[in-house]
Formats: C-alpha cells, structure tokens, sequence
C-alpha cells in the first residue's frame, strides 16, 4: 500500500457470533464507538441456537453487515465468510465477548501511517476494563520474532490486525489453534508487529472452562497441526518440527496442572 493511502486506512471489523446474545452488543459497540469508524462491521451468525440474530437485527441492523449461515462452521470458517467481503485496507478481528478500548483503531492507523512496513499487528489482552486514557501511557511499536510465536502463542485474536491481501484464510479443518496457524503462516509471509498497549478486554481468561480454549489436548493437536502447515509452507521449519512437536506435548503436561492466566 502507497504511504499515502495509508492517511484513510480502512478497517474491516469481523465478529462471529455463536449463541452470544448475552455478550454481542457489547462488542459491536465497542466497535461501533470508535474514535476512529472501522469502514464496515461484519457479523457473522454461525448458525446461533439462541436469540443471536434478533438481538443483533434489533439493535443494529442498519450499521452493520449481517450474514446468517444454517450450518455452524466454528470460528474460523465464521471469520472466513467474513474475509470474503471485507472491503478494507486491513482486517481488525473481534469475539462476541469481547469489548475494544474506545481509541483502539486510532492508534493502530496511526501506526500503520508511520511504518509502511507494518502488515500483521497484535496488542495484548487483558481481563480489567480497558477504559482508560492511552495518551497517558508510554508505549511503542517492536518487531516480534516468529521464533518467539513458535513456542508461546501470547496473540489473542480481537487482539490482531492484518492486511487483507484477499489470500490469507483460516484453515477450516481445525476447530482448535486455527488462529495460531494463520498467526504463523501471516507472521513468515509479512513479519509480525507488537503494540505494547492492552487494547482489548477479554470476557474469560484464556484457558477458562466455556470456551473452546478449555479443551486442552485439542488445543495442543492443533498447535502440532500448525507447526506442520509452516513446515510444508516454508521446508525451512522442518528441522524444529521434532523438537517443537516434543515441546508442545511438554507444555500440554505442564498447563494441565497450572490455572487460567491472562497475558497482561
């Protein structure tokens, strides 16, 4: 993208919902009350049981972009009908549960702006409110080692903001980790970014039971899963996949016994 584009940056918000009348309006409005507006708001209702399209037409049906499906997909091929689209420079990724600080698209275009570079950007989560003035926190904007991701996975997904370049998609054949090996496949194809302020609230720690994080040993057949999609994209990985695949079964072991934690 041309530097000058970069000054109307537009984001593409995209929220799958799965039985989350009880949390979506938060979300959207959280999105909806940015200082800066997101171009679009993309809801995708992955086949809810519950009062999901009611409460979501009832509230915003003329502000948002609204798409049904009749067969529940999971989160992945939920955020994929969205990715199909999105009209934005950059997608900006949220959860039904999930609130954003008022600013957060601000300061993120504005990163974008002054690094031209920058095409996969992340912030941390954190479980306190995210009701606070940025302008009075000190942060900055680093590079993120892949190296790093390939062994500690700290991106929450309404956490991350990635170029739509119309290829990268979730791998719908993993209901578990797919966001951990789309963050792998985009951070060796663009570089990952880290900006160092928690921008999103999340509505349950990582890990907690209720969500699809709390099955534990899915969730680590899914991270080897992952090291193997890079592998076969980049044979440069191939030589760590033993020591990787060894080291994901040690953590499943170790983080059987730890709590849930967040990362901020």
């Amino acid at each position: 993208m041309p530097d000058a584009a970069r000054s109307t940056i537009r984001f593409s918000v995209i929220i799958p919902a799965y039985n989350a009348a009880k949390t979506i309006v938060r979300a959207i409005e959280s999105c909806l009350q940015q200082s800066y507006p997101p171009a679009e708001i993309i809801v995708v209702n992955d086949a809810s049981s519950d009062d999901t399209e009611q409460v979501i037409l009832a509230d915003f049906n003329d502000r948002i972009r609204y798409i049904s499906l009749t067969k529940n997909r999971g989160a992945g091929g939920a955020r994929n009908e969205g990715l199909k689209l999105a009209t934005g420079d950059f997608i900006a990724f949220q959860d039904a549960d999930d609130v954003w600080h008022k600013d957060k698209l601000q300061l993120i275009a504005d990163q974008l702006s002054q690094n031209a570079s920058i095409r996969f950007l992340y912030h941390p989560y954190t479980l306190s409110s995210v009701d606070y003035d940025a302008r009075k926190r000190t942060f900055s904007t680093t590079k993120y080692p892949l190296k790093k991701l390939l062994w500690s996975n700290p991106i929450g997904t309404p956490c991350t903001v990635l170029i739509n370049d119309g290829k990268l998609r979730f791998n719908e054949d993993m209901r578990y980790m797919e966001d951990f090996d789309l963050w792998l496949r985009a951070g060796d194809k663009y570089g990952i970014w880290f900006l160092d302020l928690p921008l999103t609230q999340i509505n349950r720690p990582i890990l907690s039971e209720g969500g699809l994080s709390s099955n534990r040993w899915r969730m680590r057949k899914g991270e080897i899963k992952a090291y193997i999609h890079l592998s076969k994209r980049n044979p440069l990985y191939y030589p760590l996949l033993p020591f990787l695949i060894g080291f994901g079964l040690f953590k499943h072991f170790i983080k059987s016994f730890s709590p849930p934690r967040s990362n901020y």
